[in-house]
């Protein structure tokens, strides 16, 4: 009689987590591929030691870059942020991530850095209409996939 009792609560259990497990997992990622764009465009350009990609608004105002040392083979990505965390989170068709960031008071940046392998890149790259950056305490960036990102990511790995 116990054994059934325990067989029984068990299996309860067990239903539960499987029927949880998916709820979880979809409460904590947003879903972009339909979201507003935010105004504005990519601009490539060549820089001192590499390249970046520069997302910027009607204003000129640069909110995001995607930026190649050619030397360390390092990958910068930032955006701008009125509040300083720690997290930079990145959402594409295909993967979702969260960096660990540091806050540059002086140009009001989040900024994280992958290797030029990191498969972050690739998702930015081939992200099919929209990819977000996203910090806590501030709305989402939903910005356009660009060619120019992938022109610095080609630059970064060549």
């Amino acid at each position: 009689m116990i054994g059934t009792h325990v067989k029984k609560v068990a299996l309860a259990a067990a239903a539960c987590a499987f029927a949880l497990g998916p709820l979880r997992a979809q409460s904590t990622t947003t879903d972009f591929s339909y979201s507003p764009i935010s105004p504005g465009a990519w601009v490539y350009r060549s820089v001192a030691g590499g390249s970046e990609a520069a997302f910027v608004d009607g204003t000129g105002t640069t909110r995001a870059v995607v930026a190649c040392g050619t030397v360390t083979r390092l990958v910068t990505l930032s955006r701008t942020s009125a509040v300083a965390t720690t997290s930079l989170s990145f959402w594409t068709s295909s993967l979702s991530r969260q960096l660990t960031a540091r806050f540059d008071s002086r140009s009001g940046r989040l900024i994280a850095q992958v290797g030029a392998s990191d498969a972050l890149l690739d998702a930015l790259v081939f992200s099919r209409g929209r990819i977000a950056i996203l910090t806590p305490g501030s709305p989402a960036l939903v910005l356009p996939a660009g060619t120019e990102i992938a022109h610095v990511v080609e630059d970064c790995r060549a």
